[in-house]
């Protein structure tokens, strides 16, 4: 294990070595995957150290207050605006070397033996973990600048979509199609697939349904347009195999938003993009990176590169359509709202609440 410290041979060889731990490498209050905080590093040195940590959530609050005596170390905040979490980065000491250390999404326990460590989270879990708070999927939002990096973006519980709430959304039917699509993103390990459909029918809300539902065996990458550029750059191939060497028990999902320029017929302009996505989604590249692909677009897909529609790469290519009138009025019923009568709707204008023609555009997509 990694003490993050230096050894310190001294002038004399029958002289003991001695260990000399650079504080200055620990954070006071959290604990980081390789450099355990400071009071670790104080009470341990360089002498036998053991750790052993746990996922979850728990009562922090009850947490302390039983615990008050042993309460070694922490960051309390109070309650404020768009605040609710008051407890944060604590560390309790138990004995001489028996500590834990607790946020609101693990715990760790640091001891003199394996056992102990265990010993410590598994009281602490079984005492106060506290049920998880359902949420949605998580996407990581791809960003370039001197290195390719991206910000884990969490999604809402209710991004995703009971059955009934989905038929209402997507129409009859809808429901054994996301069954079938949903099948086969789990199934393969490459590919392309192709949503299209007009500006609000609902492309982006179902990327956000199929994120929260494939959370524990997928992880989804978002390019937004105006990084699209990154698909052809030599770095992200890197990128891609240190993301697998961490993730290798997930499928990679990209997701590429409005991309109806990058995937037309090949022309100056978008030349890299098309043959960066062809190579990415099939061929010898794809065996190493083992990416899907979801492009979403508002042209018709008889507008794309034809190459990109081959059998084989084309996992699957699906319309959204706009909602007739009976469908958005069931829609619109189920939200408390009426709708003037007309041949057809978009979803984003039966939320919009609003007659058609009063209705603005509204504001669509991730970045919504």
């Amino acid at each position: 294990m990694d003490h993050t410290s230096t050894a310190s041979l001294p002038s004399r060889s029958d002289s003991p070595a001695a260990v000399v731990c650079d504080l200055a490498q620990s954070g006071a209050y959290s604990h980081s995957y390789n450099k355990p905080h400071a009071p670790i590093l104080v009470a341990f040195g360089g002498d036998r150290l053991h750790q052993c940590g746990m996922p979850g959530s728990w009562d922090l609050e009850r947490a302390v207050s039983e615990n008050s005596e042993a309460l070694f170390r922490s960051i309390r905040r109070l309650p404020g605006e768009a605040r609710t979490k008051q407890w944060d980065d604590l560390t309790f000491q138990f004995g001489p070397r028996s500590f834990l250390y607790v946020d609101d999404t693990r715990i760790v326990g640091f001891a003199e033996t394996p056992v102990e460590a265990e010993r410590l989270v598994t009281e602490f879990n079984d005492s106060y973990r506290t049920p998880p708070i359902p949420t949605g999927g998580t996407f990581h939002l791809i960003k370039t600048g001197r290195e390719i990096s991206f910000e884990t973006v969490p999604l809402s519980a209710d991004t995703v979509l009971s059955d009934e709430t989905f038929e209402l959304h997507y129409g009859t039917g809808s429901r054994d199609w996301h069954t079938d699509f949903s099948g086969k993103v789990r199934a393969n390990h490459r590919g392309l697939s192709l949503l299209e459909g007009t500006p609000g029918t609902g492309k982006t809300s179902y990327l956000r349904h199929l994120m929260g539902t494939l959370k524990e065996s997928h992880r989804f990458y978002f390019i937004p347009p105006a990084t699209m550029g990154v698909l052809s750059n030599p770095e992200f191939i890197g990128f891609w195999a240190e993301e697998r060497r961490h993730h290798s028990d997930r499928k990679f999902v990209v997701i590429l938003e409005d991309c109806d320029a990058a995937l037309m017929s090949r022309g100056p302009e978008n030349s890299e993009q098309v043959s960066a996505i062809l190579n990415l989604s099939d061929g010898m590249l794809a065996d190493f990176l083992r990416l899907q692909i979801i492009c979403t677009i508002n042209c018709r897909a008889t507008e794309i590169d034809q190459a990109l529609l081959r059998p084989g790469r084309l996992l699957c290519h699906r319309i959204f359509p706009r909602l007739d009138y009976a469908d958005a009025c069931r829609l619109a019923a189920s939200l408390g709202q009426t709708l003037p009568e007309e041949s057809d709707y978009s979803l984003a204008e039966v939320f919009a609440g609003k007659e058609v023609q009063e209705i603005r555009r509204p504001r669509i997509g991730f970045g919504a």
